[in-house]
Parts: structure tokens; C-alpha cells; sequence
């Protein structure tokens, strides 16, 4: 795999130099260098005034010759694509303490008083880590488990987290939304923060 651009263009002091070459045997000594410089066939094949089967041909044929005085630039680079942005990670503690509050708070319902604490600490550490330490929903969902209807464990949605952190007031839900799960709970059936 090639680090340089496919689409080139040599330089016009290499066009010049083909132009005052008047050997045959220099001209396809200088085109096998550049070649072997790894420029294009259609670049090379442009400034030479010949086609790019020629120039296959007589890269393939000749010996790159030692030719001063003629230019020999580097091909231009392909552009290196930008660092993947790092995402924060959970801190371990907190994600092992998300991780023992969170059978306790899917056990939430209604106005049920058990284990009703649990689901506040829960989703309160779930906005600690998300707001305060800057990691992401969908990757915080990432490291917590869920049953699904079936029994297998899957894992719990970016989108679930929202909804727990907007129906338990963290988030502010969208105006104009018909959505039931921005519905937030009942002050009277939220546990005295």
C-alpha cells in the first residue's frame, strides 16, 4: 500500500528537464528514476510526452540512471488522517459501585418504598459520571450488563440512560416531545435528597 497520492503532478522544472533531453537513452534512464521514486505512470508519462504504457515499459526495461543535475522530487504524501479522539473511561470504583446498585434499582416500580434509594444513587452516580467525569453515555452503557426477555445479557443502551437520568430530573426533556419516558417521576415519590 502506497503512502503517496494517486492523483500527481510533477514539477515544471521536471517537464523542463524532459523538454532539453534530446539522448532517448538519458530520457528513459531519467524516467525510470522517477519511477522508481515512485511517481505515477500518467505524471511521468505527462512531463515525458509519451504514454503510460511506455513508461510501464521502459520502468520495467531500463535501469534508473544516475542523473545529476536533472530533478528528482519526492512524490507528494497522502494526508494523515486525524487521531481517533479519546474518550473518558469510568472510573473503576464508581463503575463497581454502578455496577452493585444497578439489580436493586431495575427492581424500582411505582410508588414501591424498596429499593427505591438504590435507584436514586444509581442514577445520580450515572450523572457523576457522565456530567462530572465527561464520559459519554453510550460508552458508560457499554460496561453495564442487562438481561434481555430471553435471559441473555446483553448490554443497556445509551438511550436508557438518557431516559433514567431525564425522568429522574437530571436531564431537561425536549420541548414540544410527546415522549413517555421524559415523563419525570413524582417529587412525592422521590426519596429526600
Amino acid at each position: 500500500m502506497s503512502i503517496y497520492l494517486k492523483e500527481q503532478t510533477l514539477p515544471g522544472s521536471v517537464h523542463a528537464a524532459f523538454a532539453a533531453i534530446k539522448d532517448r537513452e538519458v530520457r528513459d534512464g531519467y524516467v525510470a528514476a522517477l519511477r522508481a521514486r515512485e511517481w505515477t505512470l500518467s505524471s511521468i508519462a505527462e512531463a515525458a510526452q509519451v504514454s503510460r504504457e511506455r513508461v510501464r515499459q521502459i520502468a520495467a526495461e531500463t535501469e534508473p540512471r544516475n542523473v545529476q543535475g536533472w530533478p528528482l522530487p519526492e512524490p507528494p504524501l497522502k494526508p494523515q488522517p486525524a487521531a481517533r479522539k479519546q474518550y473518558a473511561a469510568p472510573d473503576p470504583v464508581k463503575l463497581k459501585r454502578l455496577l452493585e446498585l444497578q439489580p436493586l434499582a431495575r427492581k424500582v416500580t411505582g410508588n414501591s418504598e424498596s429499593n427505591r434509594e438504590a435507584g436514586e444513587d444509581y442514577t445520580a452516580l450515572i450523572w457523576e459520571i457522565h456530567h462530572d467525569d465527561g464520559v459519554p453515555l453510550y460508552r458508560l452503557a457499554k460496561f453495564l450488563p442487562s438481561q434481555s426477555s430471553t435471559g441473555e445479557t446483553t448490554t443497556v443502551t445509551a438511550g436508557a440512560l438518557r431516559s433514567r437520568l431525564a425522568r429522574y430530573g437530571y436531564l431537561v426533556p425536549p420541548k414540544g416531545g410527546k415522549s413517555k419516558s421524559y415523563n419525570r417521576i413524582n417529587p412525592d415519590n422521590r426519596v429526600a435528597v
